[in-house]
């Protein structure tokens, strides 16, 4: 990887000592990667990928590499896979009894079974181990431990649970928040009562065709954040696929009347949330969610002789690493405008986001080498006015 100084232009960004940086080749990272890592700690990055490292897309290999270098030693990134015979195979991690029996028969099935399938693993791994959960989209701007871990392990800390506020994006009232970017202590039981609920939507199931249907979904309600957009006659299909989200809203509404664990105190309490929008999305909002838009500026050379071309992707990267904690690279499932993560899987620009001697690389370094100045601001939960939910974590509340 090329050195890159600190644009003039980045009065936001300060420079990360080397120390602090585990800057190995990609080659000995990725065999590091490979192996299988006794669990002595709660700082763990857990991530999914189906079939193993070696079967992802560039862009989200780098992602990953990056991660571990900017993490340095202090932090265990763990890339968790169904490979048979994989070192980081997940049930190297956690049992079968976590996954519903088309996870375990390996017979799941549907358009997004890759997807609903990292969903499953997610929430038993932060159980079984703490840590923290990301996609392997999630182009990361900001050290974990200032972004959540610090909040939750500090001598004073009374945080168990650290997420990313996406209010509106899912559902419309205060709260909403992503699973591609959580923290969690181990045994938080915030995250095995949500996956409880969760996993007994598969029951007699191999795909999520239909979730939405069902009473612990109806009892929360549908995704009518999404009907926001373009494709209203999609919200059904958008609230099965976005299912765990929606019963995460449901577990921090719950009262469970079977062990009186009460989800909104600790949703009032226990939970250090940072938003999500801005913090993660900021580059779609700049380009209007246009993925080609944004490849394009990546792409820009770092020599490019239109002064203006140059200057607007130089601002581009500049603003997502001052003013974003992430940048989330994701699929647009509802159809329209492709986001990045749809361009990227095209032969032509698999490498958009790193291309050798463009504004890309320039943005890649900065995630490993820059830190953005600004501190990570705490949001404070606001009144819903949604009742609770008295019921269980797979029951609805009785009627009548």
């Amino acid at each position: 990887m090329a050195k890159f100084e600190i644009p003039p232009s980045a009065t936001g960004l300060r420079e990360i000592p080397e120390s602090e940086l585990d800057l190995r080749s990609d080659a000995e990272i990725i065999a590091d990667l490979k192996q299988f890592v006794p669990v002595t700690s709660e700082k763990n990055l857990w991530a999914f990928w189906d079939k193993g490292i070696d079967a992802m897309y560039p862009s989200y290999r780098c992602t990953v590499l990056n991660w571990v270098r900017r993490l340095g030693r202090t932090w265990t990134v763990r890339i968790v896979d169904l490979a048979e015979g994989s070192p980081n195979n997940v049930y190297n991690f956690v049992g079968a009894e976590w996954f519903p029996e088309c996870f375990v028969a390996r017979t799941m099935d549907g358009k997004h079974a890759a997807q609903h399938a990292a969903d499953l693993a997610r929430l038993p791994l932060l159980y079984v181990h703490g840590g923290v959960w990301m996609d392997v989209g999630n182009m990361l701007h900001t050290h974990l431990d200032r972004l959540f871990w610090d909040h939750l392990t500090g001598p004073d800390a009374r945080f168990e649970m650290g997420v990313w506020i996406i209010t509106g994006q899912i559902r419309k009232p205060w709260g909403s928040f992503g699973n591609y970017m959580l923290a969690a202590r181990k045994e938080c039981t915030f995250i095995q009562n949500w996956h409880n609920s969760y996993k007994s939507l598969w029951a007699g199931r191999t795909n999520a065709e239909g979730f939405s249907d069902l009473p612990l979904v109806q009892e929360i309600g549908m995704a009518e954040g999404l009907a926001d957009w373009d494709f209203k006659e999609k919200l059904k299909h958008m609230s099965d696929y976005v299912a765990q989200m929606l019963l995460g809203d449901r577990t921090k509404n719950l009262l469970d009347v079977a062990t009186g664990w009460n989800g909104r105190d600790f949703w009032e309490t226990k939970v250090f949330m940072v938003e999500g929008i801005a913090n993660g999305v900021l580059a779609a909002i700049r380009t209007n969610g246009d993925g080609y838009r944004q490849a394009e500026l990546f792409t820009t050379a770092l020599d490019e002789p239109d002064a203006a071309k140059r200057q607007a992707a130089e601002d581009f990267v500049v603003e997502m690493l001052e003013k974003s904690h992430m940048y989330k690279v994701y699929h647009n499932s509802s159809g329209g405008r492709p986001a990045l993560g749809d361009v990227i899987k095209k032969p032509e620009f698999r490498d958009a986001d790193h291309r050798p001697g463009t504004f890309g690389e320039l943005y890649r370094y900065g995630t490993v080498h820059w830190e953005p100045t600004r501190e990570v601001e705490r949001l404070v939960p606001q009144p819903t006015g949604e009742p609770l939910i008295r019921a269980t974590p797979t029951t609805v509340a009785e009627r009548g």
